[in-house]
């Protein structure tokens, strides 16, 4: 056996290892709003060609129009050296087509259109500016990492703006705050390995205000610094996902039950939380060693802190690895990184 695999299947022992502690520590949390009668799977497909869109990693409303980020982050994994590279999209999706068992939704950005790729990660909608974090694949074959601005006033999205910058390899998640831009990164350094990424510090993460000069840092030593959220008031919050908490600029923190991922804002105010419930068993799903994992999206009062469960998967069996909900209309969307479609909560049923 060559070091290579024999390093990769130490790392999947060692992952299945945790997922076993995980299992047998985990608790059981209060009934969610939204129960297994309440939710489905829509099978969302471009409008096109008809391909199911997988991996919808991330969501934003753009008035009546549900935004999708996805990319296949399992196939980009697993391609080799002169492989190619799959493509993801951005996609827009009416609310209201989201009563249809398979809506279809519209690709914003032509395939071929952005240089390196579109692989879109985080999103964040401002009226009719968009901005995306790009995971795209640079010239030497490496993930570069880049914030796309675009307009949304016509039919397709229209580049506007490219940011770079020193360290945006680890470029996570972007957000409108008071007319410009913040972005998180999810840790100090950018491991090229498996193993790198198993072994990146706890804390390292970082907020910075992207303006017209060079990034101005808003936070640092956070602890896997993850999704962004801007909340009433111009109070900015992140989500640290190694520390189970969500930490607002005005020094408060929020207690998460799970490792919160993504970011939303409710029509009442409250963060809307995508939660990994268990990172060895989320880990092993993104690399393809597992079909399931858990899924749990909560709401949090940033006033009292109370946390409402909003849906709760123990086992990923309707649909594994949520990485972000979203409420509007009365239900709940929520996306996630690995599956197809996106999840429908409505109480009583079908929206």
């Amino acid at each position: 056996m060559g070091l290579r695999h024999a390093v990769a299947r130490g790392l999947s022992l060692a992952l299945a290892a945790g997922a076993l502690l995980a299992a047998c520590a985990r608790a059981p949390g209060p009934p969610p709003r939204f129960g297994p009668a309440d939710c489905r799977v829509a099978a969302v497909r471009d409008s096109a060609t008809g391909a199911p869109i997988s991996g919808i990693e991330d969501l934003a409303l753009a008035g009546d129009r549900l935004l999708l980020s996805a990319h296949d982050r399992l196939a980009v994994r697993r391609a080799k050296p002169g492989d190619a590279v799959p493509e993801g999209g951005l996609w827009a999706l009416p609310l209201g087509n989201l009563a249809d068992p398979a809506p279809r939704a519209v690709r914003l950005v032509p395939e071929g259109r952005i240089a390196g790729g579109l692989r879109p990660h985080g999103i964040a909608v401002n009226g009719e500016r968009l901005a995306v974090v790009n995971r795209r694949i640079g010239a030497d074959g490496r993930v570069d990492p880049v914030v796309l601005e675009f307009d949304l006033s016509g039919p397709e999205a229209r580049l506007e703006g490219v940011r770079r910058g020193a360290g945006f390899c680890a470029l996570n998640d972007v957000a409108f705050w008071k007319g410009e831009l913040v972005a998180s990164l999810d840790r100090a350094r950018c491991p090229r390995t498996l193993l790198g990424e198993l072994l990146v510090p706890r804390a390292g993460g970082s907020l910075l205000l992207l303006g017209d000069g060079a990034p101005q840092v808003l936070a640092r030593d956070l602890a896997f610094a993850n999704g962004i959220a801007v909340l009433e008031g111009d109070v900015i919050a992140v989500a640290e996902t190694r520390g189970e908490r969500v930490r607002l600029s005005d020094g408060r923190t929020l207690a998460v039950p799970g490792h919160p991922d993504n970011l939303t804002v409710a029509p009442d105010g409250r963060l809307v939380v995508g939660v990994i419930p268990s990172l060895w068993r989320f880990g092993l799903h993104l690399f393809g060693h597992r079909e399931r994992a858990p899924s749990r999206v909560v709401a949090l009062d940033p006033a009292s802190g109370a946390v409402e469960w909003l849906f709760d998967d123990p086992e990923g069996r309707l649909i594994p690895g949520v990485t972000v909900g979203l409420l509007a209309d009365g239900m709940l969307v929520a996306g996630a990184v690995r599956a197809p479609g996106l999840l429908v909560c409505h109480k009583g049923g079908r929206a």
